[in-house]
């Protein structure tokens, strides 16, 4: 790098977090690491603090992404506390939201985990409380900290609903599309895809089986418009859930294959890969026993038309 060649460590750390956010956008998790310890160790050893900030944020997030959970707190909680100690209130916002999704994947990968779930609220509620103050202090610039005050009510929407309190998850997250559509959001910001996508599982659960179908669409068509592989394969696995629900076998296969078809295409998403291929193996033995169902009621049918 030209920056090292120079000695210019701020710059040589810069472009390292730069390249390691190329990576991670692509999905290529485990190259982004690489780049993103560069740029730590270049902080702490040759830059003041301050700098270790973007550099703690990133690889706390990459590292919640490939699920290494206790390497993502490690980062996310020395991010927190840097912040604290500058009394930088936007960092802090980034850093409780960081820890409370983190918590939110513990929970998810444990079940009634209630460690993670008192962690999760507390984080989530402290983003949302960081995200309202730093909108409130600057109301002439529209769009500042909006987004985030929209994440937050997203958050919070989607740990109630992992809680299975689908009333409650489906306030906030209708608060948040309100918000989205009171302040003008563009209907095709990947704010609006995550809401989307959570009140396609809440309505999924409450089986309004048409208002999930309608979330659940939306979602994918923003994260196709916004080339969100990710999110577009989820929003198919989510469709082909709510197929399966209604027993439409063969609909929710052709979904999950498409799933399976974009997340092939990507770096280091091995775990996604493996959980589509268990969703189709799941519909693929729920078809075969409705199959034998069908069997078993034509023949009992024909016994009573025998009978009777």
């Amino acid at each position: 790098m030209e920056a090292r060649a120079e000695g210019n460590r701020e710059e040589e750390a810069r472009w390292a977090n730069v390249i390691g956010d190329i990576y991670k956008r692509r999905g290529e998790y485990v190259e982004a690491l690489r780049w993103l310890r560069m740029d730590y160790e270049v902080s702490v050893k040759h830059l003041p603090q301050r700098h270790l900030l973007p550099s703690c944020q990133s690889l706390g997030e990459v590292h919640l992404r490939l699920g290494q959970f206790s390497e993502a707190l490690t980062y996310q909680k020395k991010h927190l506390q840097l912040a604290k100690e500058s009394d930088d209130l936007v960092e802090q916002q980034r850093a409780t939201t960081q820890l409370g999704r983190t918590y939110h994947e513990i929970l998810l990968r444990s079940e009634n985990d209630h460690s993670a779930i008192r962690n999760a609220k507390k984080y989530f509620k402290s983003s949302m409380k960081l995200a309202r103050t730093l909108k409130e202090k600057s109301p002439s610039q529209k769009s500042s900290f909006l987004k985030e005050l929209i994440d937050a009510y997203n958050n919070m929407g989607m740990l109630e609903l992992e809680l299975d309190n689908f009333e409650e998850a489906e306030k906030l997250l209708i608060q948040g599309l309100k918000i989205c559509d009171d302040e003008e959001v563009n209907p095709y910001d990947d704010t609006r895809t995550r809401l989307h996508h959570n009140l396609g599982n809440v309505y999924t659960e409450l089986r309004n089986w048409n208002k999930a179908k309608g979330h659940i669409e939306k979602d994918i068509e923003i994260c196709r418009k916004i080339r969100h592989p990710q999110g577009e394969a989820k929003g198919f696995i989510n469709l082909g859930e709510l197929h399966s629900r209604v027993q439409k076998y063969e609909d929710a296969k052709l979904c999950y294959n498409k799933a399976l078809q974009i997340a092939k295409c990507l770096e280091d998403e091995d775990a996604l890969i493996e959980q589509i291929l268990q969703n189709i193996e799941t519909v693929e033995k729920a078809a075969e026993v409705l199959e034998e169902l069908k069997k078993d009621e034509q023949k009992l049918k024909k016994t009573c038309q025998r009978y009777f």
